[in-house]
């Protein structure tokens, strides 16, 4: 290769060096720069669409808390106690003829005592409690008084501001 190189006129080699100059920096170019390049273009696109991804979930965010009462207050029970509510939400399920018994169990807790209840008013009514008004039974307790009717004790917690 040497000789080869010594053979070579003054202008053939810098034909040569030249060619591999280009070459090496077209080699690097094509095998660093560009990827690169491409690689920064990726990014930057990516964090404009999470940030407008961003900005939507924000902006769901907000509705969520305006759809759910950002009060911290259950949504319909408007201020009403929970004995109030328990009381009211019964009648209107028609348990209220059902109901015997309603004791307070402490600050936000009520014992409730129903005799000969309808089983498929009962229970659409304390999914009611939960789902809608965010009433927690804590404790419940069911026993067969006759065909479809049950007697059931139950523990409600009101959920906390």
């Amino acid at each position: 290769m040497k000789a080869w190189w010594e053979g070579l006129s003054s202008r053939e080699r810098l034909l040569v060096a030249g060619g591999a100059t280009l070459t090496l920096v077209l080699l690097l170019y094509v095998i660093a720069w560009q990827p690169f390049q491409a690689s920064h273009r990726r990014l930057r696109q990516s964090v404009a669409e999470q940030r407008v991804e961003l900005t939507a979930m924000q902006q769901m965010a907000r509705e969520i808390k305006q759809l759910g009462g950002s009060s911290g207050k259950p949504p319909a029970t408007e201020g009403r106690s929970l004995l109030t509510l328990v009381d009211q939400t019964a009648r209107a399920a028609g348990l209220g003829t059902a109901i015997k018994r309603v004791t307070p169990q402490g600050e936000d807790r009520l014992g409730v005592q129903f005799d000969a209840v309808e089983f498929d008013k009962l229970v659409p009514w304390l999914g009611a409690l939960e789902r809608d008004h965010r009433i927690v039974i804590v404790n419940l307790s069911v026993d067969r008084a006759a065909a479809g009717r049950v007697n059931a004790r139950l523990i409600v917690q009101g959920s906390r501001s």
